[in-house]
């Protein structure tokens, strides 16, 4: 499956693409537990992504990573008091249990989300 990140860039993708059309299926009525990337699309954009798409990969099972819309971050970052991006927010039955802001790497990002799984 491919998803368009951001203008002139497919790839693979096993991040969910957030619009508010699918926000509360594919975020608040989810049952894993998920990880919610809120970031510009960037320079830096393409590289966090990496990182993103490797912590999908290894938890697949147990959570669920996805990624506004472009048109969607305002939106997200007033409902959820983002002051800086990147955040990464896990949330539980549509709820914030976590926030780290900041660029991330991969052992940071399993810090984040293993005290949830």
């Amino acid at each position: 499956m491919q998803n368009k990140l951001f203008p002139g860039e497919w790839q693979m993708s096993r991040v969910q693409l957030i619009r508010p059309q699918n926000f509360q299926q594919h975020v608040m009525a989810e049952k894993k537990i998920v990880l919610f990337l809120c970031m510009p699309r960037d320079d830096a954009f393409y590289h966090q992504m990496k990182i993103v798409e490797e912590i999908a990969r290894l938890y697949s099972r147990e959570l669920k990573v996805v990624l506004p819309e472009e048109s969607f971050i305002d939106v997200f970052k007033e409902d959820y008091s983002i002051v800086g991006t990147p955040t990464f927010l896990v949330l539980k039955n549509g709820r914030e249990v976590a926030r780290s802001l900041g660029v991330a790497d991969l052992d940071d990002l399993k810090k984040l989300v293993d005290p949830f799984l």
